[in-house]
């Protein structure tokens, strides 16, 4: 008897481990090089999560001595579609000390639960000295399209996360993306206080919040019903704060208190724009140009913008010096710096798949945005101003 329980049980470990393992053919699936402009290099580029989900969507942070990975595990694309589509879509957050072994730390699943077919979007990291907050939105079906609700949690520990906490407004539930934390406050931006529906355009608004959870406006950024939830805020040394948003990529900047705003051009593509600082400069993680393109016909599907790319900011302006290889399906970064003049670059790519570089598990033919979907880390050099200012010299 003791013989076959050990037997058993190895046999279920051994199911358990080989189903979230890596094959060796699996491991070596990063094939096509990154372009890179100037002095920018990437000196590893890797998968990190492929188990047959569709893993779309990422954020990083680091914490506690920690690399944490956040991501939206799902079936499909679309967070909700019917019932059984949107229901089974989950939060993971990932732990890691040396970006190789990850650590299943916590998955979320809807706060709502799953019977009217809420699913659950990427955690994103907001990481204070005593607490690690995420924030994620939980979409449902409705009559006139996709609800969307924005939820917190956090933790002290790492280990145990508080109860999902609805982000409220007045009446309002307001969609946040990315929240950043400053002086003491949470910040966002969103389109979400005035749009017609719940899958519409709006203006831009700057939100803030004590506690995360209750939340007022700032200032309007923009009057224009163009704008999607999408953007991202970074502030200055010198407290000058800058905002990119999607559609295309606009940069608007302020002075605090934050309630003008000037700019507002152009500066290329940014889908689902993430900022970092590091090395003295500003960087933008986001979806946009592809310069390296291996299934022309499949890519086509996602445009000429649909690569995971690195732009060098400076005010209204953007000069890209990093892109990935473009996917039908592709981009949605989490940036960090862990140390001056170096990144880590997280996104998610069908690429794989698209190029029939590895058979899909859950589906023999590839489907454009129904397939499996991995999540690839990239580390990157990107140098220092002085060192920028030393070459310059000689």
């Amino acid at each position: 008897m003791k013989m076959c329980w050990f037997v058993t049980t190895l046999t279920v470990m051994t199911l358990c481990v080989s189903a979230t393992l890596f094959s060796a053919e699996d491991q070596a699936t990063v094939k096509y090089k990154p372009w890179t402009s100037g002095s920018a290099k990437v000196t590893s580029h890797r998968v990190v999560v492929r188990d047959g989900w569709y893993n779309q969507a990422t954020d990083l942070c680091m914490w506690k001595g920690f690399y944490w990975l956040g991501y939206r595990r799902g079936v499909k694309h679309g967070p909700t579609s019917g019932m059984d589509q949107g229901a089974n879509s989950f939060g993971v957050i990932w732990r890691s000390n040396d970006l190789y072994r990850w650590h299943e730390a916590k998955v979320f699943d809807s706060p709502r639960g799953v019977v009217d077919g809420s699913g659950v979007n990427c955690p994103r990291f907001v990481p204070l000295y005593d607490r690690l907050y995420v924030f994620m939105t939980v979409h449902r079906p409705t009559e006139q399209g996709t609800g969307i609700d924005t939820y917190n949690s956090w933790t002290e520990d790492g280990v145990n996360w508080s109860k999902p906490a609805l982000i409220v407004m007045d009446n309002h539930r307001p969609m946040l993306w990315r929240v950043r934390h400053h002086d003491g406050k949470f910040y966002g931006a969103t389109c979400f206080l005035d749009r017609p529906g719940p899958n519409d355009y709006g203006p831009l608004d700057l939100l803030s919040s004590e506690d995360g959870t209750h939340w007022s406006k700032v200032a309007r950024i923009q009057d224009d019903f163009r704008f999607t939830e999408e953007s991202d805020l970074h502030w200055l040394p010198n407290g000058e704060l800058w905002c990119v948003v999607r559609p295309g990529a606009e940069f608007y900047w302020s002075q605090p208190p934050y309630t003008q705003w000037e700019g507002g051009m152009k500066i290329g593509w940014s889908d689902a724009p993430v900022m970092c600082q590091t090395g003295g400069q500003v960087y933008l993680a986001a979806r946009g140009p592809a310069k390296v393109v291996p299934n022309p016909s499949k890519a086509e599907q996602a445009g000429p913008n649909g690569a995971p790319v690195l732009y060098r900011l400076s005010r209204g302006q953007a000069e890209i010096i990093v892109s990935f290889p473009a996917g039908s399906d592709a981009s949605y970064s989490g940036l960090i710096s862990p140390e001056p003049g170096k990144l880590i670059m997280t996104y998610y790519s069908d690429i794989a798949y698209q190029t029939r570089q590895i058979q899909p598990k859950a589906f023999p033919p590839y489907r454009y945005k129904y397939s499996d979907v991995d999540i690839y880390l990239a580390e990157i050099e990107v140098g220092t101003v002085e060192d920028k200012d030393s070459k310059n010299k000689e």
